[in-house]
């Protein structure tokens, strides 16, 4: 009896449902298998471990203007609280260039504007937010890493055909194929400090000299740190100098061709590129 999930294709889905976390793909159906062989290679890490390497510090320069409508007219403006926001960081790295990301920085100055109406009377308090966002391209200080490749083969299946029995083409029952997917580790932001400038003009001044509206252009400063998991061999050169990027090629090129030459045992990495035929 084989389980059948109707909901997930399309039929009795609520849409909209507004989840914060990406859900895992849902099956339409559970299909029966089994088990037929496992093997497993142990590799040698003893001189590898895994740590977070600063790929870089960037400081971020955006300029932002809008205007803010306060619900009643103001006499004058006590106070504006400001918090910095981010609700955007992703980098992107260059491809043929682990020493370039783009990076795309989206946010919002939350402000808490306080002001009187009147002569004599209490201060109100007002909330808004004013977003910013930035997209530019960043050199990094250490290059990003991805040991098993950077991508996976999806739409450009690799596929297997056998010739037909009669020789005339290919068997249309009987085919298979190669498909693999690289979990690469991301590259993580993190919001050391902020700072804004900002010039405030009042605008929708009344006969009693109040005002209804502020245009305010704000320069946002933004220091933010770009970290990835790495593989690191110990002992090794240290991340971040010229001369480590420059050993670490030659380094490379010297244990490919000791791959090669020697037949040295292969690591992970390399054993798994070799799978996939990359």
């Amino acid at each position: 009896m084989r389980k059948v999930n109707n909901g997930c294709c399309g039929q009795g889905v609520k849409l909209g449902s507004n989840h914060e976390v990406c859900p895992p793909l849902p099956a339409c159906q559970e299909a029966k298998s089994k088990t037929l062989f496992c093997e497993a290679d142990q590799f040698a890490v003893a001189d590898t471990i895994e740590e977070t390497v600063v790929l870089a510090d960037v400081l971020i320069q955006t300029l932002s203007e809008a205007d803010v409508h306060l619900p009643v007219p103001a006499r004058d403006i006590k106070q504006i609280r400001k918090n910095v926001r981010l609700t955007q960081c992703k980098a992107l790295p260059v491809v043929g260039n682990p020493l370039l990301v783009k990076l795309f920085v989206e946010g919002f100055v939350h402000k808490n504007i306080q002001f009187v109406d009147s002569c004599s009377g209490f201060v109100r308090d007002f909330n808004v937010n004013v977003p910013f966002k930035c997209f530019q391209q960043v050199e990094l200080a250490n290059p990003v890493a991805f040991p098993f490749g950077e991508f996976s083969v999806k739409s450009n299946v690799l596929e297997r055909r056998q010739l037909a029995k009669d020789g005339m083409g290919a068997d249309r029952c009987n085919f298979g194929s190669l498909t693999f997917e690289v979990n690469t580790e991301p590259i993580n932001c993190k919001l050391l400090a902020s700072a804004v400038n900002q010039w405030d003009i009042l605008h929708n001044f009344d006969q009693f000299g109040r005002f209804n509206k502020i245009t305010e252009k704000m320069e946002v400063i933004l220091i933010i740190k770009l970290t990835q998991k790495q593989q690191i061999v110990a002992g090794g050169p240290t991340p971040g100098t010229a001369g480590a990027i420059c050993e670490q090629a030659v380094t490379d090129v010297e244990t490919m061709e000791t791959i090669q030459n020697e037949a040295t045992p292969l690591n992970v990495w390399e054993k798994f590129k070799n799978i996939t035929g990359q």
